[in-house]
């Protein structure tokens, strides 16, 4: 408080910047003191939005301030205060007799604990529910690449056509599809603050970002944001399938698939390619359940796990179990 004091008092233009930035770090810790908020029927979960240091779900400043600043979930009935430390060998037990098919529905998901939902979650994507003959690495080895199915990519095929949704200037995945397969590739990232351009021969780069509104990012980032309908109808792609989506957008995926499995935008999409990101250390059981009701949404739209990828850089801390879970899942789907 002195050091902030003798600031103030100063009359210096050199020094009124200082105040500033002073001022904006404890505005900034303000924002993280917002957690959640609720009503007799919903939940609104807040994540915080202004995080200046890079980390592996935060790749930079502008990428944080365009996460989702919220999620609205329906409440279940009865919910009831969960303890913390919750036996993780009794949730590892129950997560053992996690039958085959898609996730339970809503009533019997929050019929379960906070732990078994959170675990059940953890579970799911770590099954492999459909056997690719053939799946082939296509870019780095680690993040970056991605697994597809190639059994499933028609070759050679002029008309194949791919989305790639979040690059952050790593190419490779996006270079190796159109190389190996001639797939007619597109990609998009806003955050790497370069105009429209050819990549490559084949490799279209888009300053475009995939989200469930159309318009512009209401932030200082002012990033384009399009739907996947809207994607389409501008790049004239409206009457062609797209062969494989790879989507690593930042949690938005959240987002983003309610909304293209609304505007039935997968028909036809042959693989589906998605890093699953979960950060938080809230203790609404509803986030969780949010999570596997679009996965089981993504089964019943006929989607299979073939390939599953866990970040290791990339985890948080379960406030119930007390102990450091994965927050980042690289999942490809074939639609069977």
């Amino acid at each position: 408080m002195n050091y902030l004091r003798r600031i103030l008092m100063r009359n210096r233009p050199l020094y009124r910047p200082r105040v500033w930035l002073l001022l904006l770090a404890v505005l900034i810790s303000a924002m993280f003191l917002l957690r959640r908020t609720g009503s007799e029927h919903t939940v609104n979960i807040v994540i915080p939005l202004l995080n200046p240091l890079a980390t592996p779900f935060n790749r930079t400043w502008w990428d944080a301030k365009s996460y989702p600043d919220g999620i609205h979930l329906p409440r279940c009935h009865g919910q009831v205060p969960q303890k913390h430390n919750v036996s993780l060998i009794a949730s590892l037990k129950k997560s053992l007799g996690v039958p085959d098919g898609p996730p339970p529905d809503k009533d019997e998901l929050c019929s379960m604990s906070f732990g078994e939902v959170e675990m059940y979650y953890h579970t799911y994507l770590s099954a492999i529910q459909n056997v690719c003959r053939r799946s082939i690495r296509m870019g780095n080895t680690k993040d970056g690449g991605w697994d597809v199915c190639s059994t499933e990519i028609k070759q050679p095929d002029d008309s194949c056509l791919v989305y790639s949704f979040g690059i952050q200037f790593d190419f490779s995945f996006d270079d190796a599809i159109s190389t190996v397969f001639g797939c007619e590739v597109h990609s998009f990232d806003p955050s790497m603050h370069q105009k429209d351009h050819l990549h490559k021969a084949n490799v279209h780069f888009h300053a475009t970002g995939l989200s469930d509104y159309n318009g512009v990012s209401n932030d200082m980032a002012s990033w384009k944001m399009r739907t996947l309908v809207e994607i389409r109808k501008e790049l004239n792609h409206v009457d062609r399938n797209i062969d494989v989506i790879k989507m690593d957008i930042e949690s938005w995926e959240w987002n983003v698939i309610p909304d293209i499995l609304k505007t039935s935008q997968l028909a036809g999409v042959k693989q589906f390619l998605v890093e699953f990101h979960a950060n938080t250390d809230v203790l609404w059981k509803e986030y969780w359940i949010h999570k596997l009701l679009i996965l089981r949404d993504l089964y019943l739209e006929g989607y299979r796990v073939f390939w599953i990828g866990r970040n290791n850089m990339c985890t948080y801390k379960s406030p119930v179990f007390n102990r450091v879970l994965y927050a980042c899942y690289e999942v490809s789907f074939v639609k069977i």
